[in-house]
């Protein structure tokens, strides 16, 4: 076997091979048999490995450079612009159940599919082989993932976003943990302008009885870079199987916030595109915009989460030097590498929408060459950036920390246009899971065929689940039940919403555009606010769904943090309930879990719990319930107990 790959090797490169285990080697092996490269390349992460990716990318026309120093960019096809759910599955036996939201096929037809197509794909092309820590070196919760891969961007992309090691150290990982994800990938043949030339042909399909991944025919990262959500959806699998009610790993930026001198770490579940890599960047130490691996300390009994990632993929449309002024420090930042993705370039210089700068007349993007009058956005709309985290001004070194960060605060939210309030904390951690499984969002151009309808979104974390929700959520449930979690350490849970339309609150005045409540500047409020309810540092006002904050605590905050004036006719619609719309999405969470087998009857308890508080609020008060009416209802329950 390895003289069969030494064959494909210089001398250097096949010295490199020599330090693998055979349990590494072996992958290694069936991917050049099936694939047949002309050439290998062993990345062992090193400064002169990655500077040989970089340059290859650049003479294969992978990427350019920019007239910015250590700046490239990267086009994908037209095509090929976002994550293709439609030819996304998971390979799994029949007996092996798979979430009811997800795309399965049998594991043996799935195979042989992809063998088919993968098979010579490689042909006349360097095979790269790179060995990545998802997560801190020497994290016990830290997966170790094999790349296998002909392209130098996927590479150049994943030496900012992870950990990269040799074989030596890889293979000790392995033997350590008894397992690692494997990862096949080819862009497959291109045309002369470098676009997937197969893209009927594009596949992406997970086998998870063996953590095995197949990507073909794409070049876009969110289908090609498998330790990111590939290996994402693979880590949730084996938490179902190896770490049941111990280990999470969710859809979450990390990130900590000062307060008085006490350092707050939320983590925060949104749909992709719905301004999580935003809201991340608020924080004064920045851990991770994207993923979280999540477990229970086993000295303190403190919820921690490490990144698995160390660099950031993430959406430039609206990027700009007032509202963003960390990431743009980093965007025109000479001294800091930085890889742009299917944006406008002009005269060697990036351009993307919402950016806060005139455009120019004429350039070239992903789908060719550009004018002012051509009809077509300058950039597209899920256009990437990718740099390392610390670049940043606000990265915290903490990222490194195998123990990772204490936990205090879970979020859950995405694009819900007319329902939840913007702020509601729950009672307790049944109903943080109850909150977080119940999430509805508008799909955005994160996916492909995306047309802005509303769909179910789970814990913001559905696309990247292969196991049955009903099981999930158990898992959930059993988490923050573990009793090695001390009595104070279990985060308070949240469901935000910031993007609450102006006229699902109200019929708007003449002339009036209908748009978000707030804006973005807003979410520096919400947080403290958050931070503030979960230390009990302010007084909250009981509704049936949780709790939410009182006018003058936000007032002062807003004034205080941002300067600006927080009406309270603004609050009243941000912190309504709007019952009929809140009863509706309840019937239809239940009727949808109802769907999936062996779900846990306290699920089902607390929906019923908030339908009966809901309907008898409603009786009182009316359809809307202000917050002032729901004070005025517990003051006067309050009295008639007292009486």
């Amino acid at each position: 076997m390895y003289s069969r790959l030494s064959a494909l090797m210089d001398e250097a490169n096949a010295g490199k091979l020599a330090r693998c285990s055979p349990e590494v080697l072996e992958p290694i092996h069936r991917g050049v048999v099936r694939m047949a490269p002309s050439s290998i390349f062993i990345n062992n992460g090193s400064a002169g490995d990655l500077d040989y990716v970089r340059r290859q990318a650049l003479a294969r026309g992978e990427e350019e450079l920019l007239a910015i120093p250590n700046h490239y960019c990267h086009f994908d096809g037209p095509g090929d612009q976002g994550r293709d759910m439609a030819n996304t599955g998971y390979l799994a036996h029949d007996t092996t159940a798979i979430s009811s939201l997800q795309t399965k096929k049998e594991l043996r037809a799935g195979l042989e599919e992809i063998a088919e197509i993968m098979e010579g794909i490689m042909t006349g092309r360097e095979m790269i082989v790179s060995f990545i820590f998802r997560g801190p070196i020497g994290c016990r919760a830290a997966d170790p993932a094999l790349q296998i891969t002909d392209s130098y961007y996927v590479i150049h992309s994943e030496a900012l976003l992870y950990r990269m090691a040799g074989p030596a150290e890889f293979s000790r990982d392995v033997a350590e943990k008894g397992y690692m994800f494997v990862n096949y990938h080819s862009a497959g043949r291109l045309t002369a302008n470098r676009v997937s030339a197969n893209l009927p042909k594009r596949r992406i399909y997970m086998d998870v009885e063996n953590f095995r991944s197949y990507s073909a025919n794409c070049q876009y990262a969110g289908n090609s870079i498998a330790p990111k959500k590939i290996n994402h959806r693979f880590a949730n699998m084996n938490n179902l199987r190896n770490h049941f009610g111990q280990r999470l790993d969710e859809h979450m930026f990390i990130t900590g916030f000062d307060l008085e001198g006490e350092i707050l770490y939320f983590a925060g579940a949104y749909p992709s595109g719905c301004g999580k890599t935003g809201t991340a960047m608020t924080g004064a130490r920045l851990i991770g915009d994207d993923l979280a691996k999540i477990f229970i300390d086993s000295e303190s009994g403190e919820v921690r989460a490490v990144n698995p990632e160390r660099g950031m993929f993430g959406i430039i449309e609206g990027i700009n030097r007032e509202e963003d002024p960390e990431t743009m420090n980093v965007l025109e930042n000479g001294e800091n590498e930085v890889i742009f993705s299917n944006l406008l370039i002009s005269d060697r210089k990036p351009y993307w929408q919402g950016m806060g700068k005139e455009l120019p007349e004429r350039g070239r993007n992903y789908a060719g060459e550009w004018t002012r009058d051509s009809g077509r956005p300058p950039s597209h709309k899920n256009a990437r950036f990718t740099f390392a985290l610390d670049t940043l001004g606000n990265y915290d070194p903490a990222i490194e920390e195998h123990r990772g960060v204490k936990l205090s605060v879970l979020l859950y939210g995405g694009r819900d246009y007319t329902t939840m309030p913007t702020i509601v904390m729950a009672h307790d951690w049944t109903n943080t899971v109850v909150h977080g499984a119940i999430i509805r969002s508008v799909t955005t151009a994160t996916e492909i065929g995306s047309d802005g309808s509303e769909k179910r979104s789970p814990f913001a974390n559905e696309a990247f689940f292969p196991g049955p929700l009903c099981k999930y959520i158990k898992h959930y449930l059993a988490f923050g039940k573990n009793p090695r979690i001390a009595g104070d350490k279990i985060p308070s849970g949240f469901q935000v919403n910031y993007w609450l339309h102006k006229s699902a609150r109200g019929p708007l005045a003449p002339g009036e555009r209908d748009g978000l409540l707030g804006d973005k500047n807003d979410t520096r409020v919400w947080m403290r606010i958050m931070a503030l309810m979960h230390l009990g540092k302010v007084e909250t006002i009981r509704t049936p769904i949780g709790r939410i904050p009182k006018y003058q605590d936000l007032k002062k905050l807003f004034r205080k943090m941002i300067d600006k004036d927080y009406p309270e006719e603004t609050y009243a619609k941000q912190f309504s309930l709007y019952i009929d719309r809140l009863l509706g999405r309840i019937d239809l969470s239940v009727a949808e879990f109802s769907e999936e087998k062996e779900m846990p009857e306290e699920f089902f308890h607390t929906l019923d719990g908030w339908k009966r508080e809901l309907l008898s609020l409603k009786a009182a008060v009316g359809p809307v319930a202000t917050p002032e009416q729901i004070m005025g209802i517990i003051a006067e329950l309050e009295r008639e107990a007292d009486g």
